[in-house]
């Protein structure tokens, strides 16, 4: 079975932005991703009653505060690292970002597309061609809105649909879900701030490697290098 994890990302200064992103894992590679994830955040002694997030991470004042911004980008570099096995990708990411002044709209306009993308030609044997579909909590929209709008893409691909959508109050257990999270929040970092052109324009060339922003930057790329499968799609309006 393939599971499918999606969130939504924005922007607090860009407000328009929109970002969606789709992990997808199969299900023999899911629990050694989940307990080693889980072990990784231990080790680092977060506190498992506290959701690590992508927001948390260059953040001093929210998630574990006992743990420094050094060490958070050190565990995220680490959680990345779990995406790979030697030779495959255990976890594929897609990430889809366009201006947006409705997200609920975009957002069930879009994931069907992302879908298409992100999920390869089902295969019959095996419960190959079962698919679960996990979403970040949003009170805007249901388990009912998703199902209705991704079922004519699962059945082009050959997927049926195991029980029904799942909406996830994130947490420490939520792993898939984490993984959307952080992917789809570095991500967006990367794309606003690089084309911040007010925040270069303002920056003196000697401040560059001190500024808060381009520091989240150059972490946020680094991070994100560790990603072995990762498509990126823009719609333009």
């Amino acid at each position: 079975m393939l599971s499918v994890f999606v969130d939504e990302t924005s922007d607090s200064k860009f407000k328009d932005y929109f970002g969606l992103c789709v992990a997808t894992i199969n299900s023999t590679f899911y629990s050694k991703v989940k307990a080693e994830f889980q072990q990784i955040l231990l080790r680092y002694g977060w506190d498992p009653a506290v959701e690590f997030k992508g927001s948390f991470l260059f953040s001093a004042k929210q998630g574990d505060t006992n743990i420094p911004v050094e060490d958070r980008v050190a565990i995220a570099q680490d959680l990345i690292s779990l995406n790979k096995s030697e030779v495959n990708a255990r976890m594929k990411f897609h990430y889809f970002a366009k201006d947006s002044t409705d997200q609920r709209v975009d957002y069930l306009r879009f994931l069907p597309t992302l879908l298409k993308k992100a999920l390869p030609k089902a295969q019959e044997k095996g419960g190959k061609n079962l698919v679960s579909v996990h979403y970040d909590q949003r009170s805007d929209i249901s388990p009912k809105d998703i199902r209705e709008a991704i079922t004519p893409t699962l059945e082009a691909r050959g997927y049926y649909l195991f029980e029904d959508v799942v909406m996830v109050v994130s947490r420490f257990d939520t792993v898939g879900i984490l993984y959307a999270d952080i992917v789809g929040y570095l991500q967006a970092r990367v794309q606003t701030i690089s084309n911040d052109a007010e925040l270069f324009e303002n920056i003196e060339r000697e401040h560059w490697e001190t500024n808060g922003k381009l520091k989240k930057l150059r972490s946020s790329t680094k991070i994100l290098r560790g990603i072995k499968a990762l498509k990126l799609y823009k719609v333009k309006g």
